[in-house]
């Protein structure tokens, strides 16, 4: 397992996020003027201009639409290869980047059912992550 480094500290704009990851939870802002759902979190909407915003949870459903698996470690603390990067666009509409560390290289697919899972760090944050959906 990776050693992984906590969110940037200060940041009153994710700091929801990050604490819905802790509860193993999807929270994302949501414009209450034109409803346009944000991530990332930001203080003003990008559809309106709007600076109001509230946070509401989703269900941690969605599809894979890109992945890159990387065959060396490129950083020190990943050192189980491969490990992929995916993109997941989640049923709300956002695309989050995030890993299915389950996946193999032959499994994973582009329009891929996942689920979210969570990972509790010793840092005392949570990281979001993904698994396939069982095949009917």
């Amino acid at each position: 397992m990776p050693q992984r480094s906590p969110p940037p500290a200060g940041d009153r704009c994710s700091a929801h996020y990050a604490d819905g990851l802790r509860a193993h939870a999807i929270l994302l802002q949501h414009c209450t003027e034109c409803g346009h759902v944000r991530y990332p979190a930001a203080p003003i909407c990008p559809q309106c201009w709007s600076e109001r915003a509230e946070w509401r949870p989703h269900c941690s459903c969605g599809e894979v639409t890109s992945f890159v698996w990387y065959m060396e470690s490129l950083h020190p603390n990943f050192t189980e290869i491969p490990y992929n990067v995916t993109l997941v666009r989640l049923d709300a509409g956002p695309v989050v980047v995030s890993s299915l560390p389950d996946a193999t290289i032959d499994s994973l697919r582009v329009g891929d059912r996942v689920h979210a899972t969570f990972s509790d760090e010793p840092g005392g944050f949570s990281v979001l992550l993904f698994e396939k959906d069982q095949e009917a």
